[in-house]
């Protein structure tokens, strides 16, 4: 049956109208390069053929500049690599939310929290919590930190000998374990009572999750997640974390709504004692919270020791100055003024956070219409993307040598040399990561201890390292690494 010249008509009319609705869009195209990509699919296939690879992206960059206008689908997104191009996006009011594809899945996934809020609940959400990590209460965490930074030493002695293995896992335990502590103010003995194999395996798979339903945007619809079995690691979760919070407010009925302690979840049972919260707010910001500190603390300690193992020479000026510190060696406590005094271990932190920063990649929405400082308009509904991980290997920012490790880089180097956002890996802005200094302090305490009583190897080369696009840093292959005690 023929088609209706009618319905032919109609067709082009519906297809001229979604055209003119999306020039602004297009005007785009004519202000900065990039690929095209097929019809419908945008630039998506490339990526997927090259299995996620992060050098698609430095591929773009190299050949149609540091800017670039690229197509996910139909979506515009403005991928870019420059420092003020960042420091434009990352202080724009009108750039302040992530994504919505993103924050919708996180908040499926993890609940309301601050990873997932937009606008004023998030404004008042952070002005809350900023109190929890002030350099005081990080260092109230200090006996955490070294504590479980010993158990870590214990457990890297019991694989002593035994050829290479992959850490990681021994390091989400560790970075699971002193969140889980600090962020619901328990003891560690509370914390190996209530930690279970199937509590970790639920966490492990959180952030799988939210990359399901990132790539899969109806898989965030709570009936298909259940088809899929998707919600069975989150409703553990949930009861787990349900199970403390009722054992708080059930053990503090009178205190907990005057409490003296700054912990995350006494700051937001405070909230909640005065109705300004719900119980499941309570809930969905601890798992927020938690969740952000495990993958990103753990992966960084293990991104340092791979990088030290591949670079001996490196490992031995770190342990010297760790030598000098600690004359002992074996188990000792790391206090806040050794950390002051470990300046090369600074620069190591810095150059491993430099190539492989633990979030490679900061997504927002323009919610209005605003300029670039390159003068190019930016209309509302295009996505802007932060390639931290291409900027920190910029050659135009770092040297011909940007993708070597060399810690040496941050030696006597005057930071007033360098855009202030060539180097975030921490983002920047409003919406920084609000955990960074806790970071800094847990992961120097865990390599000062690993560091000083260990010599580490491995056989992997540098030059076989490949990153992969994900939430939180991830290498397509993981190097292992050997251990062996230090005699002195």
């Amino acid at each position: 049956m023929p088609i209706s010249p009618i319905l032919c008509i109609a067709g082009l009319v519906v297809i001229i109208y979604f055209l003119w609705t999306r020039r602004r869009y297009y005007k785009l195209m004519l202000k900065l390069p990039g690929p095209l990509g097929l019809p419908f699919l945008g630039s998506a296939p490339d990526f997927i053929i090259n299995k996620f690879k992060m050098n698609q992206r430095t591929m773009y960059m190299d050949k149609y500049g540091s800017t670039l206008l690229t197509w996910i689908g139909i979506q515009p997104v403005i991928l870019s690599r420059d420092p003020k191009i960042a420091e434009d996006v990352l202080t724009s009011p009108q750039c302040l939310h992530r994504t919505s594809r993103v924050t919708k899945a996180i908040g499926s996934v993890l609940g309301p929290g601050l990873l997932s809020l937009k606008g004023t609940s998030w404004i008042k959400r952070r002005k809350l919590l900023n109190a929890s990590f002030k350099q005081n209460v990080l260092l109230s965490f200090l006996s955490i930190f070294n504590a479980e930074s010993r158990l870590l030493v214990s457990q890297i002695d019991s694989i002593v000998g035994q050829g290479e293995t992959d850490l990681l896992p021994q390091l989400v335990r560790w970075s699971f374990s002193i969140a889980h502590q600090t962020t619901l103010d328990i003891t560690q003995t509370e914390e190996r009572n209530l930690r279970t194999k199937a509590i970790l395996e639920s966490w492990a798979s959180l952030v799988n999750m939210i990359v399901i339903k990132v790539l899969i945007p109806f898989c965030q619809n709570n009936t298909v997640s259940n088809i899929f079995g998707l919600e069975e690691k989150t409703k553990k979760i949930n009861t787990h974390l349900s199970k403390i919070i009722d054992n708080k407010l059930l053990s503090k009925p009178e205190s907990y709504s005057v409490s003296t302690s700054k912990s995350v979840i006494c700051q937001l049972m405070e909230l909640y004692g005065k109705g300004k919260i719900s119980f499941e707010e309570i809930r969905g910001e601890c798992c927020n919270i938690i969740q952000a500190a495990i993958d990103t603390t753990s992966v960084t300690v293990n991104h340092n020791l791979i990088l030290l193992a591949m670079f001996p020479k490196y490992q031995e000026l770190v342990f010297e100055e760790l030598k000098g510190v600690f004359p002992a060696g074996g188990d000792f406590e790391v206090e806040h003024e050794d950390l002051q005094k470990l300046l090369y271990l600074d620069h190591v932190f810095n150059e491993t956070l430099r190539l492989f920063p633990p979030i490679p990649f900061s997504i927002r929405d323009a919610t209005e219409d605003f300029f670039l400082s390159n003068g190019v308009l930016v209309p509302k509904g295009v996505i802007l993307g932060i390639d931290i991980f291409n900027m920190h290997r910029n050659r135009d920012l770092w040297g011909h040598d940007a993708d070597s490790f060399n810690p040496d880089r941050f030696l006597a180097v005057d930071d007033r040399q360098r855009h202030p956002y060539a180097f975030i890996p921490f983002s920047k802005g409003r919406r920084n990561c609000i955990g960074w200094k806790y970071a800094q302090i847990s992961i120097k305490i865990a390599l000062a201890r690993v560091l000083r009583n260990f010599t580490i190897t491995t056989t992997f080369q540098y030059k076989d390292l490949v990153s992969v696009d994900n939430i939180v840093m991830k290498l397509n292959k993981p190097p292992l690494l050997n251990f062996k005690r230090r005699t002195s």
